[in-house]
């Protein structure tokens, strides 16, 4: 069965992961970007992961034409090389950072954030301020999306539709319970939040299989879905409200999401943003740090809100991702496979 390319799909990956590069580096123009709500890119990336993940594998898990182990195992070759290689970069920023005096890492945990780290899962021992990924934070969202594969594919893909309807309904109460709780819609970040992260996750990724399950029911938007797809993208510069940020997530990103994947776009120009935006989003905290501890050094704290400094990030981040995206991932990828070769 040929499945299609949702181009536009792969265009919105890199947009978001740009708009979430941008909410990490929006001090250096003294928060004047419109981008303070960039982290609600997150919950774009679960939504579109949903869609994804459920056209490529939804049937075949279910007829049983793949196994849940090739599926993890196809899962883990998409994620882990890249995911890895952020933690290792994390782990040789904040070596450098510590031998020239400007982090105060010790050697057991730098140890116990990489073991962590590799094993997909938080670190529990030592609790910094860095939160549950100190190598590398943006991390925290791979955790949800690589274990939440795991119960999709034994638990969650069996689900009709209703099911799904109402794992997301519920994950959707949790979410909004949570957020007004915690007093932040960013959930899953930090220590505090990290298991109500779960109800983000559901709520996104659930999102995304209903609307792949229900997508014949769904109305076409014809040309009036590029207005739909233009409005979601909107949503790093929101008002500061809840209220706001949850119609977004609720209502526009899944409308965007549903007409983006009917829209055509350039193949070639969006599948290079859609490979480069998870390689972008894994690997950009510590090349920021690094950057920035070491402008610190030539000229002070104001460093940190110098827009050149800002810019030479941006730079730095698309260069180095560039690389990984084109040159390091696949051969680490195949690499992988063949050490999990069936046949081995």
């Amino acid at each position: 069965m040929t499945r299609p390319h949702l181009a536009l799909l792969d265009g919105l990956r890199g947009y978001a992961a740009f708009g979430v590069l941008l909410y990490h580096l929006r001090h250096f123009w003294g928060d004047a970007l419109p981008v303070a709500n960039g982290y609600l890119a997150v919950d774009l990336f679960f939504m579109m992961s949903g869609v994804v993940i459920a056209m490529n594998y939804g049937e075949r898990l279910r007829d049983g034409s793949l196994s849940r182990a090739d599926f993890l195992r196809r899962r883990f070759l998409r994620l882990y090389p890249v995911y890895m290689v952020g933690g290792v970069l994390g782990l040789a920023v904040l070596a450098v950072l510590t031998l020239i005096g400007e982090d105060w890492s010790t050697p057991v945990t730098l140890a116990s954030g990489l073991l962590w780290h590799l094993l997909m899962l938080p670190e529990p021992l030592f609790r910094g301020d860095a939160g549950p990924f100190p190598l590398d934070p943006p991390a925290w969202s791979l955790f949800f999306e690589i274990w939440g594969n795991v119960i999709y594919a034994l638990i969650v893909v069996r689900l009709s539709p209703r099911g799904v309807g109402v794992l997301t309904a519920l994950a959707l109460a949790g979410y909004v319970a949570a957020s007004q709780i915690a007093g932040t819609v960013e959930l899953g970040v930090a220590y505090p939040t990290l298991f109500a992260g779960l109800f983000r996750f559901w709520f996104g990724f659930g999102t995304g299989l209903l609307i792949w399950r229900m997508r014949e029911r769904l109305p076409d938007m014809g040309r009036a879905g590029w207005p739909v797809v233009v409005l979601a993208m909107l949503f790093p510069g929101l008002p500061d409200s809840d209220l706001w940020r949850f119609c977004w997530i609720v209502l526009v990103l899944p409308l965007g999401v549903i007409a983006a994947m009917r829209l055509p776009a350039p193949a070639d120009l969006c599948r290079a943003l859609g490979q480069m935006s998870y390689p972008l989003y894994i690997l950009h905290w510590p090349l920021m740090m690094l950057a920035v501890k070491l402008a610190v050094l030539v000229e002070g704290p104001g460093a940190w809100s110098d827009p050149v400094v800002g810019a030479a990030v941006v730079v730095l981040a698309l260069v180095v991702t560039g690389w990984v995206t084109f040159r390091l991932e696949p051969r680490l990828r195949a690499g992988f496979a063949a050490l999990l070769s069936p046949s081995r």
